[in-house]
């Protein structure tokens, strides 16, 4: 009999920011979205449009820190072609008790730190978004999802794995 309780809840998340540990510091973290970028393509004899499938959307990734953190702050606007890396971590719970890790890993550059609204008595957030170069998700410690600007695989297989030869990429 099939086991339908739930699984792989999300209890609790970390950020490690230039190998810095941020615990007790961030508050949100949202991680990079692939999504496909597509065109929509009618041609002679079609009834309907269709989507075809062109690339990537660029990925983003942001989070939000209840501190107002010098080391943070000087890490935006490094230079270009530097990144920072950053890694979310995540833990996971089944409903059985089955405990799970995650772990996503990303290059980026902060492009946006907003400071928020400060008032007495109210908790303040600094919110930092970024520009997502390349990054790895792990669910107990196995590859699901990978990314660059060059390439995307998914559970360790390549899309479009005749491009970089094609293209003559490395």
């Amino acid at each position: 009999m099939a086991d339908n309780r739930p699984a792989y809840v999300q209890k609790d998340c970390t950020l490690f920011v230039d190998k810095q540990a941020r615990i007790g510091q961030c508050s949100e973290i949202t991680v990079p979205v692939l999504q496909e970028t597509v065109e929509t393509m009618r041609n002679a004899g079609m009834i309907k449009g269709r989507e075809i499938m062109m690339g990537y959307e660029p990925t983003t990734a942001s989070f939000k820190e209840t501190a107002l953190d010098p080391k943070m702050l000087r890490l935006y606007g490094i230079g270009p072609g530097s990144t920072t890396p950053i890694i979310a971590y995540s833990y996971l719970e089944d409903e059985d008790g089955v405990e799970h890790t995650v772990r996503c890993e990303m290059e980026c550059r902060i492009k946006t730190v907003d400071m928020g609204a400060w008032a007495p008595g109210q908790k303040a957030e600094t919110q930092y978004d970024l520009a997502n170069h390349s990054g790895r998700l792990f669910i107990d410690d196995e590859e699901i999802f990978a990314w660059s600007d060059l390439e995307v695989s998914v559970g360790g297989q390549v899309r479009q794995p005749g491009r970089r030869a094609a293209l003559r990429i490395g």
